[in-house]
């Protein structure tokens, strides 16, 4: 059975208001954009719209609970034909076997018993459903269509230590274990729960030593993905030989403990650890236990088995928050993972560059902002479907990322400088961090480390149609190269002229022009243009000290 995501539309919701905002999903979906502008709240929508959660009023849009301005989640799916509803009443043909179905959710009312109503779009009517039709939804029953949607997997920012531990407790003593008893064959015939009372502590050391079993195995799972971003660690779960003595519980929370720690030290409990450990734990317990079958509801506090056919979304804001920055790349790395087993799709809000990878073809970047009117809107800037990159050009961006992450910062907004290497970067920062002032404030200097990469940049920024400046040395039409010539027991170097591959690069930097860019040239290159002096070596430390001479310093103030 093939399910995946393919649309979600919100209005009314929080801070998004009547003008709806919509998101085009992907197998990973990377929200960026300012602090407060609606993140968050598109991970929550969805979270709430598929789990059919109730809502406070302070979910209403201004918290302002008007019939005509009702909060809204629409969601389209793209099923195959084993998934599908009623084909003639709910399916939108995409292709031979692919089918569209729409559905939304609505709240009229707020409070902990008013929970939203579903309806579907009816294709053969062309219209949503009305009170009149029947059925008035896909998949009849909503637990039925709970099982052929992907799933909501919420990891939340600000979690505390107590309710991160909790909650990974709470998944294994409210699923694995209970199911593990259920499922359990007494070794003694005799021993069940109709003379439970008479035989059960030999009854619960049973229990305990399958559930131990299951517990090892689930350990090992979850230190396999930690481990790619917490190196030689171990994560176990534990369960205590001292079981409670209330004979109506077989396992309460006292008796499982969770120990994190390095290999060949001493495992410690993870409230002990760090915030960036334990989300990384949360959300690596929530992928294991999703793909063994199981669901977490609203803010990880309840888990439930599921019939597991319609695959994961795993909703996680700033994955980024309390890592290391080598764990934040290989955070990056675990996360774009999760996809390529078709159980997962990821959508995630950030403000790193880091979580931003264009090699990927399978990634939707959306910036998500707050106009002047207090309208949230989200911006498709990046598909790969839609941005045609050569092998070549790709393998340049996977270069630049590794040499600096922060290349891809454009994506977050504000007046884009593409300048070439490091001293134009060292010179211009050093013109905004003494002036301070209004006509830098929201500037972005990217550093393309090449002429090369300059030209990628270039070619992504065209497709978003955002205008931007570029700062690139011309270099020499020639240069000399030397040979290394070995003629019988005597080696000497051989000068010859040459065309310079650098300047050849220039061409496809002017392949790149366009309506949107602006682009400067320095002759030669920085140093020359604007110090009149060829450098070598130190080029950045050079161009520093020469601006502390106020002539200097007020010249590349000028050209910026």
């Amino acid at each position: 059975m093939k399910v995946r995501l393919e649309k979600l539309v919100i209005s009314n919701f929080r801070c998004i208001g009547n003008e709806s905002v919509s998101v085009d999903l992907n197998d990973i979906v990377v929200l960026v954009g300012a602090n407060n502008t609606g993140k968050s709240t598109i991970l929550r929508a969805y979270e709430a719209a598929v789990s059919s959660s109730t809502l406070s009023k302070d979910d209403f849009h201004n918290q302002v609970i008007d019939s005509d301005r009702l909060p809204t989640v629409e969601l389209h799916t793209l099923v195959d034909e084993e998934a599908a509803p009623a084909i003639d009443k709910w399916c939108e043909v995409v292709n031979d076997d692919l089918y569209r179905v729409k559905e939304k959710w609505v709240w009229s009312k707020a409070g902990s018993s008013n929970k939203p109503e579903r309806i579907g779009f009816r294709v053969d009517k062309n219209d949503w459903a009305k009170n009149e039709d029947t059925p008035k939804k896909p998949w009849a029953t909503d637990n039925v269509a709970m099982s052929k949607r992907p799933k909501a997997h919420r990891v939340g920012t600000f979690d505390s230590p107590g309710e991160q531990v909790t909650a990974i407790k709470q998944i294994i003593l409210d699923t694995i274990l209970q199911e593990k008893i259920k499922d359990h064959e007494p070794e003694n015939p005799d021993f069940t729960y109709t003379n439970l009372i008479d035989k059960f502590e030999t009854l619960k050391k049973e229990f305990t030593s399958v559930s131990k079993e299951e517990l090892d195995e689930i350990s090992k799972q979850i230190t396999g993905i930690v481990d790619k971003i917490i190196p030689n660690h171990n994560f176990e779960f534990n369960l205590s030989d001292d079981l409670n003595n209330d004979v109506f519980k077989i396992f309460e929370a006292n008796d499982l403990s969770i120990t994190f720690g390095e290999i060949g030290s001493n495992m410690l409990p993870v409230e002990n650890h760090g915030s960036g450990a334990r989300r990384t734990l949360l959300w690596a317990v929530l992928k294991v236990l999703a793909e063994l079958g199981y669901k977490a509801t609203a803010k990880n506090k309840k888990y439930e088995k599921i019939k597991n056919e319609g695959g994961h979304l795993l909703l996680i804001d700033e994955p980024e928050i309390s890592l290391h920055p080598k764990a934040v790349r290989d955070a990056c790395n675990v996360l774009y993972s999760l996809p390529n087993n078709d159980k997962w799709q990821v959508m995630i809000t950030t403000h790193s560059p880091s979580f931003i990878d264009l090699t990927k073809d399978n990634t939707t970047i959306i910036r998500v902002e707050k106009q002047d009117s207090h309208i949230v809107r989200a911006t498709t800037l990046f598909r790969p479907d839609s941005v045609s990159l050569s092998p070549d050009e790709t393998e340049e961006l996977k270069l630049m990322n590794m040499i600096n992450p922060n290349t891809l910062e454009f994506f977050f907004g504000g007046k884009v400088l593409i300048v070439e290497g490091d001293t134009e970067y060292v010179a211009f920062s050093k013109v905004i961090e003494k002036e301070q002032s209004a006509p830098y404030e929201d500037l972005v200097v990217i550093r393309a480390n090449g002429k090369v990469q300059v030209s990628s940049l270039m070619k992504i920024l065209n497709h978003f149609k955002k205008e931007y400046f570029v700062l690139h040395d011309t270099d020499s039409l020639r240069c000399k190269r030397k040979k290394k010539v070995t003629i019988g027991d005597k080696t000497f170097y051989e000068t010859s002229d040459m065309v310079n591959p650098a300047w050849t690069n220039n061409s496809k930097i002017q392949a790149q022009m366009s309506e949107y860019s602006t682009v400067y040239a320095s002759l030669i290159n920085f140093e020359f243009a604007y110090f009149g002096e060829e450098v070598s070596s130190n080029k950045p430390a050079n161009a520093l000290e020469k601006m502390e001479i106020t002539e200097e310093y007020y010249k590349i103030r000028s050209l910026l």
